[in-house]
This record gives C-alpha cells, sequence and structure tokens, in this order.
C-alpha cells in the first residue's frame, strides 16, 4: 500500500540527486551503498537505482567497477562503482 501523500519524502530524488551530482564533480568513486549511508532512507528501495540511472543518462557518471553490496538487506547483490566523467563537469562550470 503506498503512503499517504503528505507522509510521502517528496525531496528525497532530489536531494539524492543533488549529492550525486557533488561527489562526481569531485571526482569521487561511489556505490549505491555511499549514497544509502549518506541519505536518510529512499521512499522506496527502487529509487536508489533511478537516481544513478537518471544521473548516468545525464553523462554526469559513468560506471568503473562491479562489485558486491555491503548493505545487509541487499544480501551481497551486484552493484557498480561509480565516477563523474570529468569533461562533463568542465562543460557544466563554463
Amino acid at each position: 500500500m503506498a503512503a499517504p501523500i503528505a507522509l510521502e519524502d517528496c525531496s528525497w530524488r532530489e536531494d539524492a540527486t543533488d549529492l550525486i551530482e557533488r561527489w562526481a564533480a569531485e571526482g569521487r568513486r561511489f556505490t549505491a551503498d555511499d549514497l544509502r549511508e549518506a541519505m536518510r532512507p529512499a521512499p522506496t528501495p527502487n529509487m536508489i537505482g533511478s537516481v544513478f540511472l537518471a544521473a548516468s543518462r545525464r553523462r554526469l557518471i559513468e560506471k568503473v567497477a562491479d562489485n558486491q553490496s555491503r548493505t545487509k538487506s541487499r544480501n551481497g547483490g551486484h552493484q557498480y562503482t561509480w565516477v563523474g566523467i570529468p569533461e562533463r563537469h568542465l562543460q557544466l562550470v563554463a
């Protein structure tokens, strides 16, 4: 059952996207586990993957490694390590 609109975290996606953009601009390597640790819980678990997919489609980040999740609820599931695409960040700054 979906949460009533008043209880839904409407700013989670925007906050997560801002954090991914900041990490990418810093040249940091990061995973979905890092996002889970740095953010409040996502309203739904699939939102985590969707913000990474959106950032990838915008060419802000790219996959650099495959690894296993450290998150207990993910039970060692697959995840990627991401890094910012330097050329893209230079275009955004200019």
